[in-house]
């Protein structure tokens, strides 16, 4: 007969009165297997812990023994949101390898006379998800360095074709905001312009940088009587309208007086590039007949993507994938998740000489094929799996948690894939877990590193906590079907309170 007592639990961090006496009572297990006192106890605690609203699926695995400690609903597909990045991260680093990086580059055909290029500049994109205006304006102004101010033939922005550059399953109220900026093979400052709305005695205005080639007015009304906890109440809201041609049109209202700032997504990448390019070369005073938009496919063969007949002026690198991969997983970035999906996509299909209807296409149809040919190639349980994009954002993405297990077990025994979990957020520390409440305090502070994934209605955890008794524990905790209102209304996010519970194993 064993005996624990687990009454030194943290009742201030736990908060609810009645769930701290619950775990003041010393617990009493008849067993002689740790494993199932482990399950025994968990078991017992999410009868009292669990949100009674939300749909939850858990699976806990002692990384010591290699042994599944506990696990609820661990076969049901459920919606993943940014957990999904966890997918691409070790789908990257197998098929691109730690040396992959973006490449943006510049170069001309025909000849340099007498400070005129005599030919055609071409700027080959990649779809760099980290590619700003000043790496573009660095690349420019090597013109300027050999004495051009002329360009007698066209500026050809190339790059493969994308026509998919948002994924399926995408809100629609979420495309005009940063985070889910499209994903082109042209990308520069994110695909995201700020901009800032002010009242005025009319209604609003909104300040627009000029480096910022969009157009945008507003009709919105600031009402001043209203406090920004009862705009919803009052029915106080912003909307926004995207047109041809990168313009926005703002109306509704907003409560209060001041000034806000938005991150508006560019609705046109493409056409977007072409006019910050066309800006860069008026600043440097170089004259050229035409910019223009063109497939890697639609260029003669002495102009392919191997610039055979090119001369190589300045070439731009992204950071390697490790420091991708880092931002993606500590700020939850969904451009350089989908812009590493269409990659791996690319990369896959091409080392196996594959098609896809007859041809190689760029899209999220194909990177997530080559994500699924990955996960079942690395021996992992996908096949009912849902995969539409790398980020989550999309609501057609289902995964269970014994798939996301498999792909934590397979970080922490994959000697070429540990490293991805020196890069998720550190509870307390950095990321999303850094001030995030309950984590950046005892007892989880600096104890968990995790990705998270939440969106409206799901609040999603999963990563690794190193527990009080010695051990370290790999977690997955998927929680949806959680409405604003009941989230609000809860003292402590579940997530918390699991790994709360599981850090007093002993």
């Amino acid at each position: 007969m064993a005996y624990f007592n687990f009454t030194y639990i943290d009742c201030t961090f736990l908060i609810m009165s009645f769930l701290c006496r619950a775990l003041s009572v010393p617990l009493i297990l008849v067993t002689l297997s740790i494993p199932a006192i482990a399950d025994d106890y968990l078991a017992s605690m999410m009868d009292i812990i669990s949100p009674p609203q939300s749909q939850i699926s858990v699976s806990i695995w002692d990384v010591e023994t290699k042994q599944t400690i506990y696990s609820l609903n661990d076969n049901t597909l459920m919606l993943p949101a940014s957990i999904q990045k966890v997918i691409t991260a070790v789908a990257a680093s197998h098929q691109l390898g730690k040396d992959f990086h973006y490449q943006t580059e510049l170069s001309y055909d025909g000849r340099i006379s007498n400070n005129i290029l005599e030919g055609n500049l071409y700027i080959h994109f990649q779809g760099d998800p980290t590619l700003k205006r000043k790496h573009l304006s660095a690349l420019i102004s090597k013109l300027k360095q050999q004495d051009i101010n002329q360009i007698t033939g066209s500026v050809l922005l190339v790059a493969d074709e994308s026509k998919q550059i948002r994924a399926p399953g995408w809100a629609w109220d979420d495309l005009g905001i940063c985070y889910a900026a499209p994903v082109s093979n042209y990308i520069i400052d994110r695909n995201c312009v700020k901009t800032t709305l002010k009242p005025t005695k009319e209604a609003s205005s909104v300040s627009i940088k000029s480096i910022y080639p969009i157009t945008m007015t507003s009709t919105a009304e600031f009402d001043s009587s209203i406090d920004v906890k009862d705009a919803q109440k009052h029915f106080c809201e912003l909307h926004m309208q995207r047109f041809d041609n990168n313009h926005y049109e703002i109306d509704g209202c907003y409560p209060g007086n001041k000034s806000i700032r938005l991150a508006i997504a560019v609705n046109d990448p493409s056409l977007y590039s072409k006019n910050v390019v066309a800006d860069l070369l008026t600043e440097n005073d170089i004259s050229y007949q035409a910019i223009s938009i063109s497939s890697n496919k639609n260029l003669p063969r002495s102009v392919d993507t191997t610039h055979n007949g090119h001369t190589v002026i300045a070439t731009h690198e992204s950071e390697h994938l490790p420091a991708l991969l880092k931002t993606m997983l500590q700020k939850s970035d969904n451009l350089i998740a989908d812009s590493l999906l269409k990659q791996i996509g690319k990369e896959y299909f091409h080392q196996s000489k594959q098609a896809i209807n007859g041809q190689q296409q760029d899209g999220f149809a194909v990177g997530a094929k080559a994500i699924e040919h990955i996960m079942l190639a690395l021996g992992l349980p996908f096949i009912e799996a849902n995969i539409v994009d790398g980020s989550g954002l999309s609501r057609y993405n289902l995964m269970t948690a014994h798939q996301m297990m498999s792909l934590l077990q397979l970080i922490k025994n994959d000697k070429d894939l540990q490293y991805i979990e020196t890069l998720l957020p550190v509870s307390g520390q950095s990321g999303t877990l850094r001030y995030k409440k309950y984590f950046n305090q005892a007892p989880l502070k600096n104890e968990v590193a995790a990705k998270t994934g939440t969106m409206m209605g799901v609040e999603n955890l999963v990563g690794y906590l190193n527990a009080d008794n010695g051990k370290q524990y790999a977690f997955v905790i998927i929680e949806n079907g959680l409405s604003p209102k009941a989230k609000k209304s809860r003292l402590a996010p579940f997530s918390a309170l699991l790994l709360q519970t599981l850090n007093e194993l002993p």
